[in-house]
């Protein structure tokens, strides 16, 4: 039985090898490209294009979908700090989630994908918003 599933596996990994020899290669987003920022939740989109002007990300942000080469689609969660966690702990701050994906409107692949978790923060939205835009802006400049 082990034989036969180490044939299997064996069988499996040659296969993804081929298979990913034959695919494209992945695009990347380069310095300079034109984006459009979807309407995001809560006004997210908003701070992510302060974001991007205050960390100089390298991105052209356009008015208009059809203007732009990728779309930048997003989602974020405010967790307000509870009666015990102020209590208790004597903290007003928030938890923040976020997550951008930056997607090729050509081709529809998406070519950068980034998730803020941060806890405790004092500045709500921006805070996530800063660091997805730190994290692009870092990917960007590493050409990958």
């Amino acid at each position: 039985m082990r034989h036969i599933a180490g044939i299997s596996l064996a069988v499996a990994l040659v296969g993804c090898i081929a298979l990913g020899a034959q695919a494209p290669a992945k695009e990347t987003l380069k310095s300079g490209a034109k984006v459009f920022v979807n309407p995001m939740p809560d006004g997210f989109d908003t701070y992510l294009k302060t974001a991007f002007e205050k960390k100089k990300v390298p991105l052209v942000v356009v008015s208009s979908r059809d203007e732009a080469d990728y779309e930048i689609k997003g989602v974020s969660d405010t967790q307000k700090a509870g009666a015990a966690k102020k209590i208790m702990l004597g903290s007003w701050h928030s938890d923040e989630q976020a997550s951008i994906s930056v997607s090729s409107i050509r081709s529809g692949e998406v070519v950068y994908a980034y998730s803020a978790n941060k806890k405790n923060s004092a500045h709500g939205k921006q805070t996530t918003a800063e660091a997805c835009a730190k994290h692009l802006k870092e990917t960007i400049e590493k050409g990958k």
